[in-house]
């Protein structure tokens, strides 16, 4: 179920005090449906990104937030460069996505281990490893470069994503791809940008809003809130 989906529930059981039961069913389902068109990632998709890609008998996780950013830290502090970056980003994916996975390797030596641990297993083709690497890193452009230096300011949009879609800190930084996270701000900054145009409007007409041309994102959010909107009347009923 989307993010979205679980916190309008939430709050639409919250203020209704209704009891869910199986004829409910079917309108979440709607619902989840209409905010995976409002997210941009479908549910197939999500669960393609959130599966690890197999590789040698190893499982390889999408790139995080978390990972990210204890990439750029790491390399930086060991003042590590060169095919070594492209080592320890390469076994970085090979983490599962948790919080403990990162905490059991803070330092250099445990980390340094792990990585030839893993070179040792590593039995196949430059390009079969290259192909793991895109899948896994997503829409980066698969140079480490990309993620050392300057990362992102990931502690403004993990909480916009938050008050936005719901969810915790955790979820955001330790089991999200970093291919979804872009995918659902971009769909966020799409709609804050609408309203302020239609804003803007408004004060130009002298009263009269002047509603921005839908797109299929911002149609799908009104879609979204209607269906919301419904479910909510029924069940106050």
């Amino acid at each position: 179920m989307q993010l979205l989906t679980k916190k309008t529930i939430k709050r639409i059981l919250k203020k209704t005090q209704h009891v869910v039961d199986v004829e409910d069913f079917d309108l979440i389902e709607e619902l989840d449906g209409l905010a995976e068109k409002v997210a941009g990632v479908s549910l197939r998709e999500r669960r393609l990104l959130n599966s690890p890609f197999d590789l040698c008998g190893i499982k390889f996780y999408p790139l995080t937030v978390a990972k990210s950013l204890w990439y750029a830290e790491k390399v930086d502090a060991w003042e590590i460069d060169g095919h070594e970056q492209e080592a320890l980003l390469f076994w970085l994916l090979s983490l599962p996505l948790t919080a403990k996975s990162l905490e059991a390797h803070s330092g250099r030596e445990t980390a340094d281990k792990a990585c030839k641990k893993l070179s040792r297993k590593l039995h196949c083709q430059p390009d079969e490893l290259g192909e793991v690497y895109r899948k896994c890193i997503g829409t980066q452009s698969g140079d480490s470069d990309d993620l050392d230096g300057s990362p992102a300011d990931y502690g403004g949009m993990i909480a916009c994503l938050i008050k936005e879609y719901g969810g915790t800190d955790e979820k955001w930084l330790y089991e999200t791809p970093v291919e979804m996270i872009g995918s659902m701000f971009y769909q966020m900054e799409k709609r804050v940008i609408a309203e302020e145009d239609a804003s803007r409007d408004k004060s130009a007409s002298g009263g009269k809003a002047v509603a921005p041309t839908p797109n299929k994102s911002l149609a799908s959010l009104n879609d979204f809130n209607l269906k919301a909107q419904e479910i909510e009347e029924k069940w106050s009923a």
